[in-house]
Formats: C-alpha cells, structure tokens, sequence
C-alpha cells in the first residue's frame, strides 16, 4: 500500500529519476521558494505571500497523524531535492477530498503532476476510503486543467470571476469512487476476483 510505504520514511519511484516521499518541515523553505517564483504563482491565488503565511498553512499538515489522513508529497529528483508538491486534502464534506499540486518551473513538461496525481487518487480512493476526488483551477491555466484530465478527473462548473477581483474564471474537476473503480477496469489495471465455486 503505498501510503503504508509513505508514512514508513520510505520514497516511492514516480517517473523517470523522480521519486515522492511524505513532506517535511525541513522542505519548507524550498517550497517557498517555489511558491514565490512568477512563473509558478502566476495561477495560485494564495501565492506570492510571505513565507510565515506559507509556513502557518502547511505546517500543520505535516504532522504524522495529518499525513495519516491527509497526505502531502514532496516530488525529489533523483539528488533528493525538493521540485514540487502535491497532497490531498479533506474537504467540509465526508469522504471528499480536495487534490492540489505545484511544480517549480524547472520540473514542468515532464508528467509529475499527472503521476502524483494519479498516485494521491490511487492513495484516496484505495487506502482513505474516499468517496470524491475534486480539483479546482484558474480556467486560465490550460496546462493545469490537462493534467487534471490526464488523471481521470470530469469538469463539473466553471464558476466565473471567482479569482483576481472578477477577472478570472475558477474550473472545478472531480472523480467518484465509482468511476475510478470503472476507470480502472477500463484500463485493465484492476483483476476481477475469481467467482467461488459454488
């Protein structure tokens, strides 16, 4: 079970020399670094914004028991540096997750996203008994928007002038368990069980 694997101190292979393992406080400072990048905030609401600011919200999500339930990822290359994250969160619903990644500009075009993302939905749906996986996006953030597809997710709204004081669209995404579970089958990377002889 890869979150088992996870929270054991142990990195899982993601893509080519790329790996994840749980995120620590000690990348924190590399993470700001990434958040405050133009390139990357140019589609992050929350960011630029101080490191303190950054520091209070993901502090607390990265404590064991918060990884337990909640699990964010730090994406390493194949020196262990910190080039991104990605992690689930709970939302105000039950069962429902919200999905969320950020790559520095130096990881883009290489299918991070796609694969932490496609692993956190593995992770929610498999071991976190998640009922809904949703994500939201500037509308202007093409590349975003298909990596959330590539995962398997569907657009559901499109909510306009959400972001940036009316001027900016925000897309929602989401998967259900059962369409991950028919996705899967789709793809043949789920065996049925074999019937019990009567």
């Amino acid at each position: 079970m890869p979150l088992t694997t996870l929270l054991n101190g142990q990195s899982l292979p993601l893509k080519g020399e790329f790996h994840v393992r749980l995120m620590h406080e000690a990348d924190l400072t590399a993470c700001c670094t990434m958040l405050n990048d133009p390139q990357v905030n140019r589609h992050l609401f929350f960011a630029p914004a101080s490191d303190e600011v950054y520091h209070g919200h993901l502090g607390p999500l990265l404590s064991r028991d918060a990884q337990r339930h909640a699990p964010v990822l730090a994406i390493v290359d194949a020196d262990q540096r910190f080039v991104g994250m990605a992690g689930l969160t709970k939302s105000g619903d039950e069962g429902v997750y919200e999905l969320g990644y950020q790559l520095s500009a130096a990881a883009w075009g290489h299918g991070l996203a796609t694969a932490a993302s496609r692993l956190l939905l593995a992770i929610g749906f498999d071991e976190l008994s998640a009922t809904e996986i949703k994500a939201d996006c500037y509308d202007s953030n093409q590349a975003s928007k298909r990596v959330l597809e590539k995962t398997g997710l569907g657009r559901t709204i499109k909510e306009y002038g959400y972001f940036e004081n009316g001027t900016i669209d925000r897309c929602w995404f989401a998967i259900s368990e059962a369409q991950y579970r028919r996705s899967q089958q789709v793809a043949g990377t789920v065996t049925e069980k074999p019937a019990v002889a009567a």
